[in-house]
């Protein structure tokens, strides 16, 4: 399903799983769905009802265009806050999970590395069941920073040039591999997943700026 695949900004495949005692095109079917595809898109549905309901009403009247933008509008509204305002430890576990997935990428799938930082990670990556291992578990952590932040304050952003700083004192990143990553298109996939690693090595990075460069890597990416 489409639409599925594509609402929350990731490109995913639905399990095909439907709720037994769901009607075929009613909201519970689709959160049913997304609850096994992608639980930080259900968790904000979740939390968000009504607007998740104007969401699946405009898919069954076959406006799929404006069904994606509605939950993609959605999900950066209600994703971005949350993540600026999560946790240290939760913001810093959803970069230890992503690092987890470009591992087994790298060692399974390198041209997966480039889907997954470009929110499009395949059907093929994951049916490598070592991926969809990793890859379910980062998908968790995000839940869990969502849940963590979406009731606190937001706290500065981290500047752009202190990220900058971050980037290449702490983590080794070159600035041509920052060009690489820009304009990826004639690395090699494994040499691409190498540099990716480095970017979301977070347990590189000083301790007293982990926190505050997890955050900002994640809103700066959704």
């Amino acid at each position: 399903m489409k639409f599925l695949s594509l609402c929350a900004g990731i490109g995913l495949l639905a399990t095909g799983a439907a709720a037994q005692d769901a009607a075929p095109g009613s909201l519970e079917e689709l959160m049913h769905e997304l609850a096994s595809t992608n639980p930080l898109m259900h968790a904000i549905f979740a939390d968000h009802i009504d607007e998740a309901k104007e969401v699946n009403a405009k898919f069954q009247a076959g406006d799929e265009e404006a069904a994606l933008k509605a939950a993609s509008d959605m999900f950066r509204k209600y994703s971005q806050a949350a993540f600026l305002a999560a946790s240290d430890g939760a913001a810093i576990e959803v970069f230890k999970k992503a690092g987890d997935v470009i591992d087994a990428l790298g060692d399974h799938y390198p041209r997966g590395c480039m889907e997954f930082v470009s929110n499009d990670i395949s059907s093929e990556a994951l049916s490598i069941a070592s991926v969809n291992e990793a890859f379910r578990k980062y998908q968790e952590a995000e839940r869990v920073a969502y849940e963590d932040g979406k009731l606190r304050q937001p706290v500065p952003r981290m500047e752009i040039g202190d990220m900058f700083q971050v980037a290449t004192e702490d983590l080794g990143i070159s600035r041509a591999e920052m060009h690489t990553l820009v304009h990826p298109e004639n690395v090699r996939a494994i040499e691409l997943c190498a540099i990716i690693r480095k970017d979301v090595n977070i347990s590189a990075v000083r301790e007293p700026l982990r926190g505050q460069y997890a955050r900002a890597n994640l809103t700066s990416k959704k």
